[in-house]
């Protein structure tokens, strides 16, 4: 047998769930057909039964958006987080997160490669997301078919700051309480209150997406340095420093060895930072 999964449509939050009989598709607030016109969004369910509609409860202007519409039906994609419990050059098994829809179907999932992972494991207790598209096959471990993992975290996401009056330097986390066999550095919060990610529409805590492995410190970088190709590198190593609209990233690369990450404000420098 095979799960219905649901299938994220990027058109802001519509979710298809797809089985090996039946399509079901829950339409939520489309782009407008029409960009003038506020209110032109669609809602509603469609399902059909062997490509047969069999209910539509969408208004008239399904039509007029499914045709103009461009990312309804465009690009879809299946992702999760999972921990890795074990692996070979050919599979891993993971646990999936417990707040994935994944989850509700197995709480254990065997990936299958497509090419044999003969040169690399990702490593036992590591998150990763299986980003897939097909079905999830009904075994015991449920089975998924991809070379499509991802050990960063996801790509796309928005950091949130708010700042604080008080310039104060404060540890959020150590990297050995995310990551296993990683070169150990703090994450730092320098004037700033809280930091918020949002990711797939959902936003919460940097702490709490770290921690899930939904992001990763690396990712956070990676990020910064494709946004910042051109970022101010410092004669000390190579610690570097991406200065966003309303604060600054600083990852250190000391040659006393500090690898520290800094999330601060807008007119934070290492020297601030580390307060020298």
């Amino acid at each position: 047998m095979l799960f219905p999964i649901p299938i994220h449509l990027k058109d802001r939050g519509s979710i298809k769930f797809k089985a090996l009989l039946y399509t079901v598709t829950k339409y939520n607030k489309l782009l407008p057909i029409n960009e003038k016109t506020e209110n032109d969004y669609i809602k509603g369910i469609k399902v059909e039964i062997l490509g047969t509609e069999v209910y539509n409860n969408i208004d008239d202007n399904f039509i007029r958006s499914e045709q103009n519409s461009s990312n309804l039906e465009g690009e879809t994609y299946n992702s999760f987080v999972g921990t890795v419990l074990e692996e070979t050059t050919t599979y891993m098994i993971v646990e999936p997160n417990e707040d994935e829809e994944e989850r509700k179907t197995a709480d254990k999932i065997k990936i299958n490669y497509g090419t044999d992972h003969i040169d690399f494991l990702y490593g036992i207790g590591r998150k990763v997301i299986i980003n897939y598209t097909g079905y999830i096959k009904e075994t015991y471990p449920a089975q998924i078919d991809t070379d499509n993992i991802l050990i960063n975290g996801y790509e796309e996401f928005e950091l949130t700051v708010k700042t604080s009056e008080n310039k104060n330097k404060v540890k959020v986390l150590n990297s050995k309480e995310l990551y296993k066999n990683d070169i150990e550095y703090d994450l730092y919060y320098y004037g700033i209150d809280k930091v918020e990610v949002t990711i797939n529409n959902t936003t919460m805590s940097l702490e709490e997406a770290l921690r899930s492995g939904k992001i990763t410190i690396d990712g956070l970088i990676i990020k910064a340095n494709k946004n910042f190709p051109d970022a101010e590198v410092y004669k000390d190593g190579g610690s570097v420093q991406y200065n966003y609209d309303n604060y600054t990233i600083i990852k250190m690369h000391k040659i006393d060895g500090n690898r520290d990450v800094y999330i601060g404000t807008k007119d934070m420098t290492i020297n601030s930072a580390i307060g020298e």
